[in-house]
């Protein structure tokens, strides 16, 4: 994901010039966390932050997932919901990955993601609320996050598929915005196979 593409001011909200040379100079997810909370103590509020599918699952797409991440975190903000937005931190997140990679290539999952740069942020009395992008369940670090909410005291909000279709037609290709309207088709069937079932 390119940063330069993050125009709406809630992706940098409680940024100082500081911040973004302390992103790249971050050799590890726990010192990446260590930026994130500076901004987030900074912000001084509670906040709320979206969870959903990138690397696994959603539209079937890393470059469409985050379209429709980066929609959904928007959309909220336009909604005058105060959110923390993680998006700036998916550029290094992904170089620390690939470090972590090669050091750990029989791992199928880099946990060090979730427990040393999430768990800080969620643990850290600042998130008062995680809004569940639709498909969610398809992302192992979504899930993650969902049965944490409980423990961290952090509310969940289960978006519906219309949030994500709605906040990025205009940047997903077509068969991204078929995937989510599939999403939603499939969402129904269940639903529907479950009142019957009842």
């Amino acid at each position: 994901m390119n940063p330069t593409n993050l125009t709406h001011p809630v992706h940098y909200q409680g940024w100082i010039e500081e911040d973004f040379s302390n992103l790249n100079l971050a050799q590890n997810f726990t010192g990446l966390a260590r930026v994130a909370l500076t901004i987030i103590r900074r912000l001084n509020m509670n906040l709320h932050m979206v969870s959903g599918p990138i690397s696994t699952g959603g539209v079937g797409s890393i470059p469409g997932n985050v379209a429709v991440f980066r929609g959904v975190i928007e959309y909220l903000a336009d909604q005058g919901l105060p959110i923390f937005s993680q998006l700036p931190f998916e550029d290094r997140l992904v170089t620390l990955y690939q470090m972590w990679h090669r050091e750990n290539p029989e791992e199928k999952y880099c946990w060090p993601i979730l427990y040393d740069f999430y768990q800080p942020i969620f643990t850290s009395g600042f998130i008062e609320t995680l809004h569940l992008i639709h498909g969610w369940e398809s992302s192992d670090g979504a899930k993650w996050e969902h049965s944490h909410c409980a423990f961290w005291g952090i509310k969940r909000n289960y978006l519906p598929a219309e949030v994500s279709a709605s906040s990025v037609q205009s940047e997903l290709p077509h068969n991204g915005i078929r995937n989510i309207e599939n999403m939603m088709l499939r969402q129904e069937q269940m639903e529907e196979r479950n009142r019957r079932e009842a």
